[in-house]
């Protein structure tokens, strides 16, 4: 699958790619951003917890370490996310959901719902076809 903003699912995703990814999304992708760079990285350090908590399974092979965190320097933004793409966009579902929850100015609170309603949905249902 080709994404619209060019990287297909054989490429590895980076949290570049998730920042990338979340501000158009949010339709936050002109500067000034309504959003900070740190600000969209916190959720996203904040969504590595809710992904172990949903799915403990996404860590299975790194039990009792720590979940990684990340700043706005350039070699954390060029980290390969850690965890299974399968998992790449209910990620960016939670982050998008957390971010316009706190966006009072621009809040839309239903999407928001249903942005995190998606990622837990998606993380925790059967795949299309399974019993």
């Amino acid at each position: 699958m080709t994404y619209r903003l060019g990287w297909t699912d054989a490429m590895p995703k980076t949290i570049q790619n998730i920042l990338t990814e979340t501000r158009f999304l949010l339709q936050d992708s002109v500067e000034p951003y309504r959003n900070t760079d740190v600000a969209i990285l916190d959720i996203i350090n904040s969504a590595m917890y809710e992904l172990k908590r949903v799915r403990p399974d996404v860590w299975l092979g790194s039990y009792g370490a720590p979940l990684p965190q990340y700043t706005d320097t350039a070699i954390d933004l060029a980290q390969e996310v850690p965890f299974d793409q399968l998992f790449f966009r209910p990620f960016i579902y939670y982050i998008v959901g957390s971010i316009e929850l706190q966006d009072d100015e621009f809040a839309v609170d239903g999407r928001a719902a249903a942005m995190l309603r998606m990622f837990t949905v998606t993380l925790v249902s059967s795949p299309r076809g399974s019993a």
